[in-house]
């Protein structure tokens, strides 16, 4: 029989001896294999920094903290870092203020499922000096707000106000565990400073197993076959997807899946889902998605863009996502004939395998001659791509075409490249191969992301080569003298593209499109709104960062200038390379 003793020290996971509340933080991020804190100073955590000092001093084990200049830098390092190790991140910034800083950033993190951890701290409570941490400047109240979470409510899964450190760490326990379950997501965190500097004797860490994250669903056998029986039947399958490759594993699985089925495969590059040199891979999937009688929607917030693009009223639409319903969005309206809750990682395998059973040897022949006609038809268009690259291979500004071609070529199979190219990301897309799982990833709605991921990204995985190709208007958005700062004194260097069109030409389309070539903003002609021009210096910004710096504008030299960079940053070297590339 067990003791009642022994039941209580194993709840708890065992006492850990420490003398202030921020000490007791500390060891609580040590007891979840937090290795960094992404930071941005503000009187109200000097705490938390004080007690990674200490343990510094004492060589007790603590985060490092990796100090960014902007919280939204903080935001977009903590995740990339996350899509690469999937451990949930953590964030801290000051107060109020910090928390509006983070902006756009968490955004991203929401729409992006990254497990991320925002602290921050707050006013504090206490009057006349009756606490540590008690108000003792004027600032304290000018940075006091009547809602301080409302900030971020609509961004985040769950948000809390530490009040004692009694029961610090089951809140903590709580913030990972929330972040780490499918769908992951940030949450935020409030830090009192009277809680931070209160003088305890000890914090009382949970045990992970008992705490952890959830198991996320499968799919029973009886929807399972369903699903396989709908798939073997159809004349012209696709599968479409986003971030499935947010399980690494999940993705040769669902190869399989697609070979054996002679299944087309539409895959955004938000995560590597699907290697983009195998025939059933298809670059532009909208008379895919006309054409198709059985459509598969695996992991995919937006699978198509009505009105212009949609099925065929006749299709039948299988949706299999970990929120097949997308709660979080107001509104959302695409169809589906099966709506299944599931894991991919368990989903993906689990239906391979289950066609394999169901399917005839008539079947698989049927599956034969319809692969045969995907892989003519991927040998014809690599073809046309490289001679349209080709073509196009004197032109001024270099064509996004030209250039993504040079980029394939001087990039191996293990590069990691983030892609925030936006208008040029279709070229991307069709001349930049991806084979492996974790080797592209995108942004998901606010741009400046690229340059602070390809940073957290890098951290991460530090062996890898990292590449990120930002438009113009996106690596301003990024906070470039912050991120190529932080790639220099932390030696995580990466290659910055930047795609100059001296403008934002994505809201150059959109106006042209709605508007038409009679708009007064046509004819005008002087791109108001849009114009960056004078670009400027974007080799200079680099230089001025701590990173090496070059611009190139003959598209002769373009192969060249991209060795010479990625030998660059493969040398230590945090580097940005400017391209002029055409556009307006």
């Amino acid at each position: 029989m067990t003791e009642i003793g022994e039941t209580v020290s194993s709840y708890i996971g065992g006492t850990v001896p420490v003398e202030e509340g921020a000490e007791g933080f500390v060891e609580l991020l040590n007891a979840n294999d937090v290795k960094h804190v992404f930071f941005n100073p503000g009187s109200d955590t000097i705490a938390i920094i004080e007690a990674i000092a200490k343990f510094r001093s004492m060589g007790k084990p603590s985060p490092e903290v990796i100090l960014c200049q902007h919280e939204s830098l903080a935001m977009t390092v903590a995740h990339g870092y996350f899509m690469v190790s999937g451990k949930p991140q953590v964030v801290l910034v000051h107060v109020d203020m910090g928390t509006q800083q983070v902006g756009g950033a968490l955004h991203n993190a929401y729409r992006g499922m990254a497990g991320i951890l925002l602290c921050a701290g707050v006013a504090p409570w206490t009057l006349d000096g009756g606490k540590r941490g008690s108000r003792n400047s004027g600032v304290h109240y000018t940075q006091e707000t009547l809602d301080q979470a409302g900030i971020v409510r609509g961004y985040v899964k769950w948000y809390y106000e530490i009040r004692c450190n009694e029961h610090i760490h089951h809140v903590l326990q709580r913030a990972f565990q929330i972040a780490s379950t499918e769908p992951c997501g940030p949450v935020y965190l409030i830090l009192p400073p009277e809680v931070l500097m209160e003088k305890i004797t000890a914090v009382h860490p949970l045990p992970k197993a008992r705490y952890g994250a959830a198991i996320s669903p499968g799919v029973d056998a009886a929807t399972l076959r369903q699903v396989a029986r709908m798939l073997i039947d159809a004349r012209q399958p696709l599968a479409i997807t986003g971030y499935l490759g947010r399980h690494p594993q999940t993705v040769a699985p669902f190869v399989k899946l697609a070979e054996t089925l002679a299944m087309r495969v539409a895959s955004r590059s938000t995560r590597m889902s699907f290697p983009t040199d195998h025939p059933s891979w298809v670059a532009n999937s909208t008379p895919c998605i006309r054409e198709a009688d059985v459509i598969l929607v695996i992991d995919n917030t937006v699978p198509y863009s009505p009105p212009a693009v949609q099925p065929s009223p006749d299709a039948k639409i299988i949706h299999i996502d970990i929120d097949p319903i997308k709660v979080s969005l107001p509104l959302w309206n695409f169809p589906a004939d099966l709506r299944i809750q599931a894991d991919s990682s368990t989903a993906i395998p689990a239906l391979y395998d289950m066609v394999l059973e169901m399917s005839t040897a008539q079947d698989r022949a049927r599956f034969q001659e319809r692969f045969r006609q995907l892989q003519r038809e991927q040998k014809t268009w690599q073809a046309q791509c490289e001679s349209r690259a080709k073509a196009r291979a004197k032109q001024k500004p270099i064509s996004p075409e030209w250039f993504a071609y040079c980029l394939a070529q001087a990039v191996d199979d293990d590069t990691i490249v983030f892609d925030e190219a936006l208008t040029a990301s279709p070229a991307l897309a069709q001349y930049l191969r991806r084979t492996k799982p974790g080797t592209m990833y995108s942004g998901v709605g606010s741009l400046g992301m690229g340059l602070g991921a390809s940073l957290g990204i890098k951290l991460a995985s530090p062996e890898s080569t990292v590449v990120c190709v930002n438009g113009d208007g996106g690596f301003l958005y990024g906070y470039p003298i912050g991120a190529l700062w932080a790639a220099s004194r932390y030696k995580t260097p990466f290659l910055a593209i930047v795609l100059d069109n001296e403008g934002y030409r994505a809201m150059d389309m959109m106006l042209k499109a709605t508007y038409g070539a009679e708009s007064h903003w046509v004819k005008a002609g002087d791109r108001l709104g849009m114009s960056l021009s004078p670009p400027p210096d974007y080799a200079l910004i680099a230089q001025a960062s701590g990173a090496w710096g070059e611009k190139v504008e003959d598209p002769d030299l373009l192969p060249g200038a991209i060795r010479k960079a990625l030998q660059r940053v493969r040398d230590g070297q945090p580097g940005v390379l400017a391209v002029k590339v055409g556009g307006y």
